[in-house]
């Protein structure tokens, strides 16, 4: 494993890696696997590189920028753990603390860590999911405060695709008295700077830098996933029979914390990158620190897990995502190839953005290739 990075970055190599990735994602663009993308990185606390390619939306009319704002999807789930992590962090909440003691009237007994950790089995949406509710976050808490757990928690790990963000808010409230989007602003975005670019929610005063998203009918399911199976996890968790219209108002202003949040890659790299500085150095020590390693009952794929994140790594077979090969990196990625990611070891912080929501066999040849070119160039590759 390499040391700790103290010294910066040559600042050939730093030309060559911009230039690279620049000319990569341009050609992206021109080749339409991307529609809109922006990438940042930041090394040792300062921004190494900000690149913008394409358009925020279909009719190529508005050009991305560097404060233009996307739909994040997942990668939320790491901004809200974060926000959990510093009630964590100021004592107001234990990871080990069951919900329904801090949560009351919730139904299972799990601990926060566990449920912050997909390990609670409580990943299934109601059968008749719509639009309505699920930009209702008032529902969505009612619903998953009563919802039976799948299989004895702690013991196994299925993906909370949509509930995840349920389970955070109920417990915020409960803990906060305020909403996972208001933490968010007091406990992360205000303190770094960030509050312009980051946010869980869409207010009204962003639209014109908002990202269009556009997804295409062979982004959504797995790949694995046969048509004709039926009750299986990943279904309970995300049902093929309602599509989302992710540009809807109500969607986008929802802050719901599975997905609903908005930021700038510079603001995503930034917020990683500034983890150490709003908690405190033993609480940020443990963020990488692996809670489920095997293969999740939702996604189908092997993994490491830690509270809150994805974890860098060897997966449990061996294979290597986009967080990388290092296991002091953790992060979490979203829908269409949205990413970000710290390595505090080599005090590494990447963020990517993207609005063309393509099958998951594009988008890891878009975002992947990205991230190993980073690593590879600043020496952090193993």
């Amino acid at each position: 494993m390499n040391r700790p990075r103290t010294e910066p970055v040559d600042a050939a190599i730093a030309a060559e890696l911009r230039a690279t990735l620049r000319g990569l994602l341009a050609t992206d663009v021109g080749r339409k696997r991307h529609l809109g993308v922006q990438l940042a990185v930041q090394v040792g606390g300062a921004e190494l590189l900000r690149i913008e390619a394409g358009w925020l939306d279909r009719a190529r009319r508005r050009a991305v920028r560097t404060d233009s704002v996307f739909s994040v999807f997942s990668a939320t789930k790491g901004i809200a753990a974060l926000a959990v992590w510093t009630l964590v962090d100021a004592g107001r909440l234990e990871l080990e603390a069951p919900v329904p003691d801090v949560w009351p009237g919730f139904r299972t007994r799990l601990s926060v860590a566990e449920m912050l950790s997909h390990q609670g089995g409580l990943h299934r949406v109601p059968d008749d999911l719509d639009q309505a509710s699920l930009a209702d976050l008032d529902f969505g808490v009612e619903w998953v405060g009563s919802l039976p757990a799948a299989w004895p928690p702690g013991t196994d790990s299925g993906y909370h695709t949509i509930t995840f963000g349920w389970l955070v808010e109920g417990l915020v409230r409960a803990v906060t008295g305020a909403s996972t989007a208001e933490l968010v602003r007091v406990a992360l975005a205000e303190p770094l700077g960030l509050a312009d670019e980051l946010g869980l929610g869409l207010p009204p005063s962003w639209d014109e830098r908002a990202a269009e998203v556009v997804e295409l009918a062979e982004a959504r399911g797995l790949p694995w996933l046969d048509d004709e199976l039926v009750g299986h996890p990943a279904l309970e968790a995300m049902p093929r029979s309602f599509v989302p219209d992710w540009n809807d108002d109500a969607l986008r202003r929802s802050g719901h914390p599975a997905f609903g949040a908005w930021a700038s890659a510079r603001a995503l790299a930034a917020l990683y990158a500034g983890a150490g500085t709003v908690l405190s150095a033993t609480t940020a020590s443990c963020l990488a620190q692996p809670r489920f390693e095997g293969v999740d009952r939702c996604l189908g794929v092997p993994l490491r897990r830690g509270v809150g994140f994805d974890l860098g790594g060897p997966d449990p077979d061996g294979t290597v995502g986009t967080i990388g090969p290092r296991p002091t990196a953790f992060g979490h990625g979203g829908h269409g190839g949205q990413v970000a990611f710290a390595d505090p070891d080599v005090r590494l912080a990447v963020g990517m953005t993207a609005n063309l929501l393509a099958a998951v066999d594009v988008v890891e040849d878009r975002t992947t290739p990205v991230c190993e070119l980073v690593r590879a160039y600043l020496g952090c590759a193993v």
